[in-house]
């Protein structure tokens, strides 16, 4: 199946979040630094 790069980077934002072991809400200013991904593509 293929992704556009929009919906990779949603995909690789889901797991970090499935992954934060603090239980508590990221911004998707960290996400984006914890996955290496433009902030703009999150948004």
């Amino acid at each position: 199946m293929r992704l556009s790069t929009k919906a990779q980077y949603a995909v690789r934002a889901m797991v970090s979040l499935c992954l934060n072991s603090e239980g508590e809400p990221m911004s998707l200013k960290d996400i984006a630094a914890r996955e290496e991904l433009s902030l703009t593509y999150l948004e």
